[in-house]
């Protein structure tokens, strides 16, 4: 099982817990599922419309002093 955080254009959304194996199955069945979805994230990868597929980089590594 995997979990997806998505929302909606009205600021609606939430969690998802499933089956669906890949985040562009998610973003499918998501929008099918609920009108107007804007984003889906899956760990550091997203999917919003106008950027469709990305991820986030990583994490800046702690400065040493």
């Amino acid at each position: 099982m995997k979990s997806y955080i998505f929302a909606t254009d009205n600021e609606r959304g939430g969690v998802i817990l499933c089956d669906i194996d890949t985040l562009e199955e998610a973003v499918v069945y998501l929008q099918n599922r609920f009108a107007g979805v804007v984003r889906v994230e899956q760990g550091r990868r997203f999917w919003t419309p106008d950027q469709g597929f990305d991820e986030l980089p990583p994490p800046d590594s702690p400065r040493q002093e």
